[in-house]
C-alpha cells in the first residue's frame, strides 16, 4: 500500500494544516491525525484542472482529496522519523519555497497585464508577416547525436559539406546517431535561429546543441503556409501578453535585480565570468575629397 500511496504524492514539500498564519479558515473536508484539510486546500490541489460538472466533477474532487490525504499521512511518517530535521530536507524546503515564491510573483505580475483585444491581435499579425501571412515551413535532413562532453570536438564537423560526410564522421568517432527527415515551423521557432537560417548559403549544414543532444541540419526545401484563423488570433494574443509581461517585469524588477546582484559577494572561484570587454569603436573613415 505504501508504494501505491507514494506514487500518488505530488513533488515538493508537504503543505501544513490550514488555519496557520496567513490562511483563512474554510469548510473542513477531512481530518488526518487531528489536522484539518479544508476546501481551500482541495481547491488549490485542483488549480489549473479543467473540471467537468456533476458526478464526474465530484469523482475528480474525491480523487484529489485522497491524494492530499496520502501525502499528509506519508509526510507525518517522515516527520516521526526525523527526516524534516535532516540537512537535505532543509535545503530542499528552502529551494521549494523560493521556487514557489517566484512562481507566485510571476502569476501576480501576469494577472496585472491587460488581455489584448482582437483588434490588437490582428494588428500584431499584420506587423509580423513572417509569422502569419508569410509563415515558412522548412523541410530538413536531420541527424541527432549525443553531445560530446568536450564541445571543442564539434569543431571537427564545421568544415563538412554534406550530411553524408557528417554521418561518416559519426561512424568513425563511434558516436550513436539517428538520421531522419524533420520540419521547422517558423511559428513558435526561436527568432534568432530563424534569422541565422535565412542568412545561410543554400545547402549549408548547421549544428544546434539542444540539451544533451546535437542536431545537424540541412534545409532541403521551404514552403509558405499562411497562418490565419482563430488559432492565429490566439497565438498573436499570447505573444502580445508575453511581450507585455516581459516589459512589465523589466520595469518593475530590473533595477532591483541589478542592485541586489551588485551586492553579492563571491568566494574565490565562484564568481561568474566577466563579460567580454566592449570593442572599441572603429575610427570614422576619412572624408573623400571632392574632385
Amino acid at each position: 500500500m505504501i508504494g501505491a500511496a507514494l506514487s500518488l504524492t505530488a513533488c515538493g514539500k508537504d503543505s501544513k494544516a490550514e488555519g496557520g498564519k496567513g490562511l483563512e479558515k474554510g469548510q473542513v473536508v477531512a481530518t488526518v491525525d487531528g489536522q484539518d484539510i479544508t476546501i481551500h486546500e482541495l481547491n488549490a490541489e485542483l488549480m489549473g484542472v479543467a473540471l467537468p460538472t456533476g458526478e464526474r466533477r465530484k469523482a475528480i474532487e474525491q480523487a484529489a482529496l485522497q491524494q492530499i490525504i496520502n501525502r499528509r499521512i506519508l509526510a507525518n511518517i517522515a516527520r516521526e522519523q526525523g527526516i524534516d530535521k535532516t540537512p537535505m530536507y532543509i535545503l530542499q524546503e528552502r529551494r521549494a519555497d523560493e521556487a514557489l515564491l517566484v512562481q507566485l510573483l510571476q502569476r501576480d505580475l501576469a494577472s496585472k497585464v491587460p488581455v489584448p483585444s482582437r483588434t490588437e491581435a490582428e494588428r500584431y499579425m499584420q506587423e509580423n508577416p513572417k509569422l502569419f501571412a508569410d509563415r515558412k515551413i522548412f523541410a530538413i535532413d536531420q541527424i541527432q547525436f549525443e553531445q560530446p562532453e568536450d564541445l571543442s570536438r564539434l569543431r571537427a564537423y564545421e568544415p563538412l559539406k554534406t550530411m553524408d560526410q557528417v554521418e561518416q564522421r559519426l561512424v568513425e568517432d563511434g558516436i550513436k546517431y539517428r538520421r531522419a527527415p524533420a520540419e521547422l515551423d517558423s511559428v513558435g521557432a526561436n527568432p534568432a535561429l530563424l534569422a541565422q537560417i535565412e542568412k545561410l548559403p543554400e545547402g549549408e549544414i548547421f549544428l544546434i546543441p539542444t540539451g544533451r543532444a546535437v542536431l545537424a541540419n540541412r534545409i532541403t526545401g521551404t514552403r509558405t503556409v499562411p497562418f490565419g484563423g482563430e488559432d492565429a488570433i490566439q497565438f498573436a494574443t499570447r505573444q502580445i501578453q508575453t511581450n507585455r509581461l516581459a516589459d512589465s517585469a523589466t520595469k518593475q524588477y530590473d533595477a532591483k535585480l541589478k542592485t541586489a546582484r551588485e551586492g553579492v559577494k563571491y568566494q574565490d572561484g565562484y564568481a561568474p565570468p566577466a563579460p567580454p570587454a566592449a570593442a572599441k569603436a572603429a575610427p570614422a573613415p576619412a572624408a573623400t575629397p571632392k574632385s
